[in-house]
């Protein structure tokens, strides 16, 4: 018989790894084995103690970043200046020009209402549309297609992608979170659409996931690394 039960039951861990570079602060959620009560429920969303300082700088309308249930749609673009705080899965990864040590994230906003599954985190599969979010340092630290909480800046907007200058992000790798199909209407990026073969007509959510849950929703992370520059 197959290990899928093992793989199947990998869910978020009580404990945190922390990566403090300069100002910035990464704090990667653990993987441990966690067999299913037969049960599942609800909880609000709890800040990790590194993360209270800058949740609380968070303006009240920012706390939560789309609901099926609002009245107004969440969006992310005309926010320059504004402190704000993005779910989102990370599409790429490439260092930032003239700094050796910062990169830069392009990530898929995901919707988050403020709950979550207790034992899981959960965001919605829909969003607002891509932004770019500037670590200063140690953004290697960010595995592509894991999710990430980004707090920072809105710097400015670069054909419609809002930038951000970031000074702490939470880390959800694989086995750590997952979607559900609630959400606002979707403006994410059509490009990432066509990764979720899932979407088309499998069920999202799915509280225990699997490789192949990721894979089928996000696609190979190997399909989003850098390729590699011609040789003339």
């Amino acid at each position: 018989m197959r290990t899928q039960n093992a793989v199947r039951f990998m869910v978020v861990a009580l404990a945190t790894s922390v990566f403090c570079f300069g100002q910035i602060q990464i704090e990667v959620q653990e993987v441990k084995a966690l067999k299913p009560t037969g049960s599942l429920s609800t909880c609000g969303y709890r800040p990790t103690d590194r993360e209270k300082t800058f949740f609380q700088k968070l303006s009240p309308s920012e706390t939560t970043t789309g609901s099926f249930l609002d009245k107004h749609e969440y969006r992310i673009r005309g926010k320059v200046k504004q402190y704000v705080s993005w779910f989102g899965v990370v599409r790429s990864s490439s260092p930032a020009k003239g700094d050796d040590r910062g990169r830069i994230l392009l990530v898929q906003q995901q919707y988050f209402d403020g709950m979550t599954d207790c034992h899981i985190m959960l965001v919605s599969n829909a969003g607002a549309g891509d932004f770019g979010a500037k670590i200063a340092s140690g953004g290697e630290a960010v595995p592509l297609l894991s999710l990430v909480r980004v707090y920072g800046t809105v710097v400015g907007e670069d054909s419609g992608i809002p930038q951000l200058s970031v000074d702490y992000v939470r880390v959800w790798p694989w086995f750590t979170f997952t979607f559900t199909d609630l959400g606002p209407q979707d403006h994410s990026n059509p490009e990432w659409a066509k990764y979720c073969k899932i979407c088309k007509g499998g069920r999202i959510y799915k509280p225990f996931p699997t490789k192949d849950y990721y894979m089928g929703m996000l696609g190979d992370p190997k399909d989003f690394l850098p390729k590699p520059e011609a040789v003339h």
